[in-house]
């Protein structure tokens, strides 16, 4: 028998794994679009680079070949970073939809049919048999 977490608020009750997966697919997609930005912004400041190498210590505070121009290496290392960091948190943003489905996979047939009432039974058995008379 798999156990499931709930969290009972007011009327509702909510999914602990759930709740934690949609926290975590949430702040994962708003690092995730941070470090798209990071990478778009690293590109403005290289062709800035390119345009006027004077720029470049103060854009980057270093540079392989700082005085004579923006080298491919330069490129290289300094898109390095912001790919790393958006690869990485696509990794989280996948992992956190994992946690988050993961409610979808788990039915505790055991522990709700304990929740339900003698009174809600009887309904429930009332509405089958009369959605099977219809049919008929």
């Amino acid at each position: 028998m798999r156990r499931m977490f709930w969290l009972r608020v007011g009327d509702r009750n909510l999914h602990l794994l759930k709740l934690f997966g949609s926290f975590l697919v949430f702040g994962a997609i708003l690092k995730v679009a941070e470090a798209a930005y990071y990478i778009f912004l690293t590109v403005e400041k290289v062709r800035f680079a390119k345009i006027n190498p004077a720029l470049i210590e103060q854009l980057f505070g270093w540079s392989l070949t700082a005085p004579n121009g923006f080298s491919t290496q330069d490129i290289i290392g300094v898109l390095l970073g912001p790919i790393a960091s958006f690869m990485f948190w696509m990794g989280i943003a996948a992992f956190a939809l994992i946690i988050y489905q993961s409610g979808r996979v788990i039915v505790p047939i055991e522990e709700f049919e304990q929740k339900i009432s003698e009174h809600h039974k009887h309904l429930i058995r009332r509405a089958v048999e009369h959605a099977r008379s219809r049919k008929r």
